[in-house]
């Protein structure tokens, strides 16, 4: 149920029972392959984490690698998470001046706040991909090279710019609405 006055005139009560409602159904219709990458991270995650208790507590001989893969897969689903987050709009945000302000100074707020969550992004991606340059040395339970987690990083970051530009240029353009995404915290 969608009340027809706009944010400034409604009450913080009408405003968190419009947010019970969004949250209260949850829509996997908008899912894409790309997030299947964090669904198997995840997956992998809570195998490892699984084995790595089995072995530790039921078999009291735990196995030395599962530390510290699970803690790389960690860092996998946090950053390839962000990428669907970013996509969806969903990143937790503080809208409490957001749903006070008129259309157009609220449009062009967050305009700017979409090109610094781009810029930021880009530079984070970029940055991530140098420190991958110059990582040394090797994961130490297995084999790979530690850049590799780096550059792992570095691309999802690099997708999440790729992401918060798109929206920054469709925001620009009018193309995106000016409402919340997703999750919010007042």
């Amino acid at each position: 149920m969608t009340d027809p006055k706009p944010d400034s005139d409604k009450s913080v009560d009408q405003l968190f029972e419009e947010w019970r409602e969004e949250e209260s159904h949850v829509d996997l219709s908008d899912l894409r392959w790309s997030d299947g990458i964090v669904f198997a991270i995840f997956w992998a995650l809570f195998a490892i984490v699984f084995l790595q208790f089995y072995t530790r507590y039921v078999l009291n001989d735990s196995l030395g690698w599962t530390e510290e893969i699970a803690r790389y897969l960690l860092i996998g689903v946090t950053f390839v998470g962000a990428v669907t987050a970013m996509r969806k709009g969903s990143h937790i945000a503080v809208e409490a001046l957001l749903v006070f302000l008129p259309a157009r100074p609220r449009h062009w707020l967050l305009v700017v706040i979409d090109g610094i969550v781009a810029c930021f992004c880009g530079f984070l991606a970029w940055y991530a991909f140098q420190l991958g340059r110059r990582a040394p040395g090797m994961i130490m339970s297995i084999d790979v090279p530690k850049k590799y987690i780096y550059w792992a990083v570095a691309a999802a970051l690099l997708a999440m710019t790729i992401h918060a530009a798109l929206r920054f240029w469709r925001r620009l353009s009018r193309r995106e609405p000016d409402a919340p995404h997703g999750a919010a915290v007042d």
